[in-house]
């Protein structure tokens, strides 16, 4: 079994036996990885999206991609949906998930016509009470952005907070 295949089955054995675990069998778990292509025309719609006018006096603008690739590519390619990690989580969206950090550290400009690799882990899942939440688990992922298997290119942190129901188990 390749490595791959492993993470994959790893995450599928979780996902599914989720409830009966302790926080702490989600530490360090590899998410599935994949890959995402940087194509002009997309990169464009993207540009235009965020207000940005592409032109052929500004060459950066036909070379490299729109920042906010990062974060699209990021969750896009890491082989997990944001669903699919509440799920792997046995975790109610009808809570009221929220975004509560979102780092990004960029080491160098992301390229147009170019394919970036994403590999990513769970650095943590901790269960609190807050006063003004009540019970919450606080999930901490990293997802890294790859031009080749050892050129990382970016960094994305994520720090999701996850009100739970009161009849939900911590």
């Amino acid at each position: 079994m390749n490595e791959t295949q492993y993470i994959n089955d790893k995450w599928k054995y979780l996902s599914e036996n989720s409830k009966d675990l302790p926080l702490e069998a989600f530490f360090g778990l590899e998410f599935p990885g994949g890959n995402f292509f940087i194509d002009r025309e997309t990169n464009i719609l993207v540009n235009e999206s965020t207000g940005v006018k592409l032109d052929n006096d500004n060459l950066n603008n036909l070379l490299y991609a729109h920042p906010i690739y990062f974060m699209i590519i990021t969750l896009r390619a890491s082989g997990a949906s944001i669903q699919d990690i509440f799920n792997l989580l046995n975790y109610d969206t009808k809570n009221g998930p929220m975004l509560g950090q979102c780092n990004m550290e960029f080491k160098s400009q992301l390229k147009i016509d170019q394919e970036y690799f994403v590999k990513g882990r769970i650095n943590s899942l901790i269960s609190k009470e807050s006063s003004k939440l009540g019970r919450i688990k606080i999930l901490d992922f990293s997802l890294s952005l790859y031009k080749h298997i050892s050129q990382e290119v970016g960094h994305v942190k994520y720090v999701w907070i996850l009100p739970l129901d009161k009849k939900d188990e911590l």
